[in-house]
């Protein structure tokens, strides 16, 4: 291959970033066009399959060769350039051999493709879902009774997360519930669970099934108040410095199913962003968040929804869990496919 001089792009064309080429910017040309001068275009040989060679550039060792044989002082900063990249040895199968590796790849990448746009539309849907209904915008069928509203501070009360803990004391010891499990889910997940250091004497606030746990502090307003609930039986479990807790009076009001779906709803989201305070970081105080509202239906139709967004919830799982084995089996079979035994020895470039 070389480089166009004019930078024109035309199908079956690859332009690389020299800038980011080592990180994968890099990419198969399906319609003719014009790319910036911060990248260079390859064209392939008669014998060269650009689609196969788009794959190959992809493997560990050419992605470690393209860092290799870059220029510059920091990582943010290497430039492969052509004469450099045109150095870079390779050895490659026939071109029919090509063309059905690439075809095998191209099939498999289609699959993957496939599986994260149904993940797309069936979270798209989901969050739907969730909007209307923890709002009342929806409601399912037989469920006509009115929502009551009621303040944070009627229902449950605050409390804090660890204190007085150093980094000397982390890394093992008590299970502890980190800042981002919290962000990362509406249900705490007991495989993502931290430890610390716990003396017998010290007075420790300790989580129990049904507390509510929000993000306190933040380097941005949207990321406050983030909720996560715990709906597991625990022994002893503990609640990071940078959160705060919240424990229901009893269950009779709000039920910690349901919770986990209407406190990460944009509704309550909008009342907590309103509560930050400070500049360069964020804080909400637990005298305001017991201040907040909730718009709750009764009990029975707070389980319904909840079973109902669970069911969702497990279908978007399978779906994410299909797609990483999808790629896991994808990059096990290019490996294999790109790993030349017979094969004969060619530069990518003219």
């Amino acid at each position: 291959m070389a480089p166009d001089e004019h930078l024109l792009v035309q199908p079956g064309d690859i332009a690389y970033n020299m800038m980011r080429m080592w990180q994968g910017a890099f990419g198969l040309a399906e319609i003719e066009g014009i790319v910036s001068p911060a990248y260079v275009v390859l064209k392939p040989k008669i014998r060269i399959d650009s689609r196969y060679a788009s794959q190959l550039f992809k493997t560990k060792r050419l992605i470690h060769l393209f860092w290799a044989y870059s220029h510059g002082i920091t990582d943010d900063r290497l430039r492969l350039y052509f004469a450099d990249f045109a150095r870079i040895p390779v050895t490659i199968p026939p071109l029919e051999q090509q063309k059905k590796i690439a075809n095998v790849l191209a099939t498999w990448d289609r699959a993957v493709s496939d599986a994260e746009n149904l993940y797309l539309r069936e979270a798209v849907l989901y969050d739907q879902m969730m909007r209307s209904l923890t709002t009342g915008i929806r409601r399912l069928e037989g469920y006509r009774g009115e929502w009551r509203t009621v303040s944070l501070a009627e229902i449950g009360s605050t409390f804090g997360g660890l204190t007085g803990k150093t980094i000397e004391h982390f890394g093992q010891g008590k299970p502890y519930i980190p800042y981002k499990t919290i962000f990362g889910n509406g249900r705490i997940d007991l495989e993502k669970l931290d430890y610390v250091n716990i003396e017998s004497n010290e007075n420790q606030n300790k989580c129990q099934f049904g507390d509510i746990f929000l993000t306190s502090s933040s380097e941005t307003p949207d990321e406050l108040g983030t909720a996560s609930v715990l709906l597991d039986e625990v022994n002893e479990l503990y609640l990071n410095s940078f959160s705060v807790g919240f424990r229901l009076k009893n269950f009779e009001r709000l039920l910690p199913e349901f919770a986990q779906f209407l406190l990460r709803g944009p509704k309550f989201r909008r009342s907590l962003i309103r509560l930050a305070q400070g500049y360069t970081r964020y804080n909400l105080s637990k005298h305001a968040l017991l201040k907040v509202k909730l718009s709750l239906p009764n009990l029975d139709e707070q389980k319904a929804i909840a079973d109902a967004l669970s069911v969702t919830e497990k279908k978007l799982t399978l779906l994410r869990r299909n797609i990483n084995s999808l790629k896991v089996e994808r990059l096990a079979i290019s490996q294999r496919l790109l790993l030349v035994k017979r094969n004969e020895s060619a530069a990518l470039s003219r």
